[in-house]
C-alpha cells in the first residue's frame, strides 16, 4: 500500500494546512465503482482473515503496534501540518493509537466465548462470538488516528476486515501510519473522498457494520441508513459536555484543570469542557485566574515545542467559531477574552471567555467545538448536576471537587458515558467510551468495544440423541400402569 492510494477516477482532493494555508498534497479520491472494488476485496480477504486463531491476530496486532511506535514521528509530524495541533499532541496520539493496538492483541488471547450454566446435565451450552464481516469506519477530523485505533484494532481482532474512510479535513497522516503496518492484503483498506463516499460505504450491502464518530446530523443519517436492512452500526456523535467546579478545590488546579479541558487540542475534542458550572462564592476569583492563564497561553506554529495552541482545523471551522461569538452576543454574553480571529495566514481563534450567559442560553448555542469557554455560576452542588444533566448530549462530564461524598453523588447522579473526577479528559483502554442519549450509541474500547465487533452464537449440545420428555412422541406416549 502507497503513502496515498491511487484512484482510477482523476478526481483528487486538495489537502491545505490549517497552520497557513499551503497545499500539502492533491489525494486520489474513490469512486462509486471503487468503493464496490474495495469492498469486494474486503469480502475476499475476511474468508481468510476470519479463519486465523485469536493467538495469529493477537501476535499481528502486537507487530502493528510496534510498526506505529517506529514511524511515530514522521505519522505525528503529517498530522500536526494537516489538522493544527501542537506537536506534542500528535506524538500522542500516534503513540495512543499503538497502546489501543497492543491493548487489544492482549485481550483477544483472552476474551472469546464461555460455558453458559447448565440447563440440563445430559446438554452443554456455549456461547461462541464470531466477526461480523467488513466493517466500515468513518473517521473524524480531530483525532483521525486515535479513534482509527478505537475501531480498527478491536475490529481486526474479533476477526473482521477494515474500510476506513478519513475525513476530508485530514487525508493524509492515516494512510502513512498504514503503510507501515505490512497487514494481509484486503485486511484493511482506505477510501478518500467526501460524503458521497462516506455516504455509499453506509449503503453498501457488502458492508456488515458501519463505525463512526462525527456530528449528531450525520450519525442520525447513517443509523436511519443502516435501520433499512437491520446492519450493525455504532455511532459516537456530538458531545456539549459540562464541567463542575466546586468551593472547595484549590482554584489555582482548578484552573489548570479548566484550562486543559477546555484548551486541548484547541477545544476541537468531542469531550472538551464547553458549560462551565462554578460555585457561586467563587466565580469571580475563578473567572480572573481562568483569564489570566488564558491570556499566557501560547498561540503559533504547532510544531514549535512552546506553542499550547495551534490553529483549528481550517477556515470554514474557524468562521463556524467566529459565529458562536456572534450569537453569544446577540444572547446577552460578555466577552471578557478573545472572541476574534488572529490576523495572519492561518486559521488561528483567539482564546475565548464569556460571562453572563444562562444555562438555558448555553444549550440553545449549541456544540461549540473551539477555544471558548462559557462560564455560569451555580448555587449548590445539585444544580450544577441538574444543569449537566439537562442537555440533549450526555457524552461527558467534569467535576472538580474535594468532598468524596458529592464526588460520588456526582458518579451516581450524572447521565453521561464518561464522569471525570478531578483529572479531565483521560482515555482508560480497558474502561467503554461512549454516550447517553444523542451522543451516541454503542460503546467503544475496553472489553465491550471488542463485544461490540462479534456476534453472539448459542450452542446447546445435548450428549446424546435421546428422547425428551416435552417432545411429542414421549407426551402422548401411554402411561403404564402398576399391576
Amino acid at each position: 500500500m502507497t503513502a496515498f492510494p491511487t484512484s482510477e477516477t482523476s478526481a483528487t482532493a486538495r489537502a491545505l494546512s490549517p497552520i497557513d494555508g499551503r497545499l500539502l498534497a492533491e489525494v486520489p479520491t474513490a469512486s462509486i465503482d471503487e468503493v464496490d472494488a474495495v469492498v469486494a476485496t474486503a469480502r475476499t480477504a475476511f474468508e481468510q482473515w476470519s479463519e486465523q486463531t485469536p493467538f495469529e491476530r493477537s501476535t499481528i496486532l502486537q507487530e502493528c503496534a510496534a510498526r506505529i511506535r517506529s514511524v511515530a514521528g514522521d505519522v505525528a509530524r503529517l498530522l500536526t501540518l494537516e489538522s493544527g495541533k501542537p506537536l506534542p499532541e500528535a506524538e500522542f496520539e500516534v503513540m495512543a493509537a499503538a497502546d489501543v493496538f497492543d491493548y487489544y492483541a492482549a485481550l483477544v488471547r483472552t476474551r472469546g466465548g464461555r460455558l453458559a450454566p447448565q440447563m440440563s446435565r445430559n446438554a452443554t451450552s456455549i456461547v461462541i462470538k464470531e466477526p461480523i464481516g467488513v466493517v466500515g469506519a468513518i473517521l473524524p477530523w480531530n483525532y483521525p488516528l486515535l479513534l482509527w485505533s478505537w475501531k480498527a484494532a478491536p475490529a481486526l481482532a474479533a476477526g473482521n476486515t477494515v474500510i476506513s474512510k478519513p475525513s476530508p479535513e485530514t487525508m493524509l497522516s492515516l494512510p502513512l501510519l498504514l503503510e507501515s503496518l505490512d497487514l494481509p492484503v484486503g485486511v484493511h483498506q482506505i477510501v478518500q473522498g467526501g460524503g458521497d463516499v462516506g455516504e455509499a460505504l453506509v449503503r453498501h450491502r457488502g458492508v456488515d457494520k458501519i463505525a463512526f464518530t462525527g456530528s449528531s446530523a450525520v450519525g442520525k443519517k447513517i443509523m436511519a441508513l443502516c435501520a433499512q436492512d437491520a446492519r450493525r452500526c455504532s455511532v459516537e456523535m456530538s458531545g456539549h459536555d459540562a464541567m463542575i467546579v466546586w468551593d472547595d478545590v484549590d482554584l489555582d488546579l482548578a484552573v489548570e484543570a479548566a484550562l486543559f479541558a477546555k484548551f486541548a487540542n484547541n477545544g476541537q475534542v468531542c469531550t472538551a469542557a464547553e458549560r462551565f458550572f462554578v460555585r457561586d462564592t467563587i466565580i469571580d476569583e475563578f473567572t480572573e485566574r481562568f483569564a489570566a492563564r488564558m491570556a499566557q497561553l501560547v498561540i503559533g506554529d504547532p510544531l514549535d515545542p512552546r506553542t499550547d495552541v495551534g490553529p483549528l482545523v481550517g477556515e470554514a471551522h474557524r468562521q463556524r467559531v467566529a459565529d458562536y461569538c456572534r450569537r453569544a452576543r446577540e444572547a446577552g454574553g460578555e466577552i471578557l477574552l478573545g472572541g476574534t480571529s488572529i490576523d495572519g495566514p492561518g486559521a488561528f481563534f483567539e482564546p475565548t471567555l464569556i460571562r453572563g450567559l444562562s444555562h438555558e442560553a448555553v444549550n440553545d448555542l449549541g456544540e461549540i467545538f473551539g477555544p471558548v469557554a462559557p462560564v455560569t455560576p451555580i448555587s449548590t452542588f445539585d444544580e450544577g448536576i441538574a444543569f449537566a444533566n439537562d442537555n440533549r448530549f450526555g457524552l461527558s462530564c467534569n467535576v472538580l471537587v474535594g468532598d468524596l461524598g458529592l464526588a460520588m453523588k456526582a458518579a451516581w447522579a450524572l447521565k453521561v458515558g464518561t464522569v471525570w473526577i478531578n483529572n479531565p479528559l483521560p482515555d482508560n483502554y480497558a474502561a467503554p467510551f461512549g454516550g447517553f442519549r444523542e451522543a451516541g450509541l454503542g460503546r467503544e474500547l475496553g472489553e465491550e468495544g471488542l463485544d461490540a465487533y462479534t456476534e453472539s452464537k448459542h450452542v446447546w449440545i445435548e450428549h446424546g440423541l435421546t428422547e425428551q420428555p416435552h417432545w411429542y412422541g414421549a407426551r402422548h406416549a401411554p402411561i403404564e400402569t402398576a399391576r
